[in-house]
């Protein structure tokens, strides 16, 4: 039985039982007694709905079916039969004004004595069982009466106008009222429908049975549903009704259509499609709407033919597809992902689960589950794994250039970094040929570093690298102006190819330019002997290999030149100390010519000064300036020659000056120079320019012109 057809049945109105089984035991047991005792069937007969008719009554009376007292009662009514013979006779004769023959009257009188034999018995019989019926009603009335006070429907006997007579106990458990408030009250105050009531008691009272539901209300104001069963006329004037609570059953009822609403409101609008199939036979129960949604097959075609779904899934997948769900019909469980070509021929992505719905015994019937389309997801599933996929290279990638960039600073030598380079390159990029070439001043060539993979490829013993002349090849030439990255597929098809010098037996070619602090170094040339093996992501490789193999490269010239500076600075350190074992030789002898100097200044009576170049401030002055001039080396020392007014002339001093500047000291000049006292003497002045305490002054010697004294004075 399907899903729909238990719901159907559940939701179908229940017909309530006549009696409840207690009260069948009690029609059971009274039935028993009538047959036994037949004298009180007239009595509780009707209650029990049982047909005693006055013949009927009086047959049982006189010929009951067994018992031992059969034959008296036979015996007495063919004696009475006899007696009345008899009496009949005699009248006769005494109407007739005959006498009784003595035959007639002895077979009369014995007719009388045995008439009073069987009577007496017959009543001591008839006592008897009287006494036996008193007990055996006794004992069914105490039967009745605890089967009545203890059954679980609620019973009411109801006079004509509905009123309640008499109740059980269940009856004031149902109506939550007492015995006492609900005998003598009409019962259609209890109805929530009170004139549907009406209607229906009417309708019992003349067919004099009547089975229906309703619904109650209790005093407290809660509801209750029942079922009844009504029985009219069971005594004169008084019906039974018997009332049965199914509120529990109406909520599960309700529930369950509740339920059931619940159940079609998902299915119609869940996005996925919701399914049931028959475990055995593997065909469609059910689909929702979603189904012609995802697969853009109509519901009634499923429905048409139920193993059409097996058509929808893909070729490549439907033997797997199908052997699962062999399986799931003894496992139960199905999840499986998998394409589908829906009607108009497109691909989708579906994820269908299934579960088991099993039987009492645990079989499983049926299977249920539902299909969710997952195209999108699956392609972003797909991406997912590619960018995985990418990310696993690009790490890898990652890797190689660090440990390239790693080696490539490892060693600062240049044939170093080039085979460290050309070994990082193998990893990235792979090539049957790869080169550094470099141009060495104008427009020639160099390759710094070449290596050929596999090693076997390259010719045995040392050879001279690769040079050629960029101007040479047209292909090269423009490489080298535009200074970009290159990659071609096939070098048959490129124009001026064979011009390439050392490159012609490459068929596929890429090259990344060289570039460090804004600076082309040159190029990385990547050649393979085969054509089309090159993409634009191992040109992409080659590149970010360059970046730091050109920084490597540079470091590399960098370190070459520091080295050949140092080696420079060695020597030049070597000559410096050299220098500066003669500079302190020179000067200790500065400082023993100064000693020599200082000693023969002061002690000089030549009158000697020091001034300053410039200004002609006095630096020093000798004992014997001192003498002549009249001046103290105190009053002397900071102040100048102007200040002191020691020319007569300044332009003399001037011109004296200028002769200093033209090189070469002056000697014997002959200048008028002034004393302390204002005297203005004739004087021979010799100077030369001297370096005193880092600073440039004049080292004059004045001398007097005794003979142009004593003219003057003359």
């Amino acid at each position: 039985m399907g899903k729909h057809q238990e719901l159907e049945n559940l939701t179908q109105p229940h017909r309530p039982p006549t009696i409840c089984p207690e009260t069948r035991g009690v029609r059971s047991a009274v039935q028993k007694v009538l047959a036994t005792h037949p004298v009180i069937c007239e009595a509780i007969a009707p209650m029990l709905g049982i047909s005693m008719e006055p013949a009927e009554r009086l047959r049982r009376a006189l010929f009951p079916a067994k018992g031992k007292q059969f034959g008296w009662r036979v015996a007495s009514v063919t004696v009475s039969l006899v007696s009345v013979g008899l009496i009949v006779l005699t009248l006769e004769y005494r109407l007739h004004g005959v006498e009784l023959p003595p035959a007639v009257l002895l077979g009369l009188l014995a007719t009388f004595a045995t008439v009073v034999l069987l009577l007496s018995q017959f009543l001591f019989w008839a006592q008897k069982e009287e006494g036996q019926i008193t007990g055996a009603f006794n004992s069914t009335e105490r039967e009745f009466q605890s089967i009545f006070e203890n059954a679980l429907d609620a019973i009411l006997i109801l006079d004509d106008q509905a009123i309640c007579r008499e109740t059980n106990p269940a009856a004031e458990d149902l109506f939550a009222t007492t015995r006492l408030e609900l005998v003598g009250q009409p019962i259609d105050r209890f109805y929530r429908n009170a004139a549907q009531f009406r209607e229906g008691w009417q309708s019992l009272l003349a067919r004099k049975f009547q089975q229906s539901d309703a619904e109650l209300v209790r005093p407290d104001r809660s509801s209750v549903f029942v079922e009844f069963t009504a029985k009219a006329d069971c005594l004169p004037g008084q019906h039974v009704m018997i009332l049965r609570d199914v509120t529990e059953r109406r909520r599960a009822q309700r529930s369950l259509l509740e339920s059931e609403e619940r159940f079609q409101q998902m299915a119609t609008n869940i996005q996925e499609i919701f399914w049931m199939i028959d475990a055995e036979t593997k065909k469609a129960l059910f689909v929702n709407q979603s189904y012609e949604t995802i697969t853009g097959r109509s519901c009634e075609s499923l429905r048409d033919n139920p193993a059409s779904y097996e058509d929808l899934i893909h070729a490549a997948h439907r033997v797997h597809v199908l052997s699962k769900l062999d399986e799931a019909t003894h496992t139960g469980q199905f999840n499986e992902r998998f394409r589908i070509v829906c009607a108009q021929g497109e691909v989708r992505w579906v994820w269908v689960r299934g579960f088991p719905v099993r039987d009492a015994a645990g079989k499983i019937r049926r299977l249920v589950g539902t299909a969710l389309e997952i195209t999108a997801q699956k392609q972003a599933e797909d991406q997912v794994v590619a960018n995985l996929e990418i990310a696993k290279s690009a790490w890898a990638e990652a890797e190689a250039l660090r440990k390239a960039t790693l080696s490539l600073t490892q060693d600062l030598r240049m044939d170093f970094i080039m085979d460290a380079l050309l070994k990082s390159l193998e990893e990235l990029v792979p090539y049957t040929c790869a080169r550094v070439l470099v141009p060495e001043g104008g427009p020639h060539m160099l390759a710094l570093g070449e290596r050929a993979c596999p090693e076997g490829l390259k010719k045995p013993g040392p050879r001279a690298p690769l040079t050629f002349v960029a101007n040479e090849s047209t292909f090269f030439h423009r490489i080298l102006l535009e200074q970009k990255s290159v990659l071609i597929a096939d070098t048959d098809r490129e124009e001026k190819w064979h011009t390439f010098k050392g490159h012609k037996q490459l068929r596929s070619w890429l090259s990344a330019p060289l570039v460090a602090s804004g600076q082309y170094l040159g190029c990385l040339s990547v050649g393979h002997v085969l054509p089309n093996i090159y993409t634009e992501d191992h040109l992409r490789r080659a590149e970010l290999l360059a970046i730091p193999a050109a920084a490597a490269i540079q470091n590399a010239r960098l370190y070459e030149t520091a080295r050949i500076y140092g080696e420079t600075l060695e020597l030049r350190i070597a000559e410096l100390k050299r220098t500066e074992t003669a500079l302190a030789e020179s000067e200790d002898s500065r400082r023993s010519s100064e000693e020599k100097f200082e000693n023969v200044f002061q002690s000089s009576p030549v009158p000697f000064s020091i001034t300053t170049v410039m200004e002609g401030r006095f630096v020093d002055v000798n004992a014997a300036f001192e003498r002549r001039y009249g001046y103290s080396r105190a009053e002397v020392l900071g102040r100048t020659v102007h200040e002191l007014r020691i020319w007569e002339h300044p332009a003399d001093r001037e011109f004296l000056i200028a002769q200093l500047n033209q090189g070469g000291p002056i000697h014997n000049i002959m200048t008028r120079l002034r004393v302390k006292s204002g005297e203005i003497r004739l004087t021979a002045y010799s100077a030369s320019r001297i370096q005193f305490e880092g600073e440039s002054c004049i080292l004059a010697v004045s001398e007097d012109i005794h003979q142009f004294d004593r003219q003057k004075s003359n």
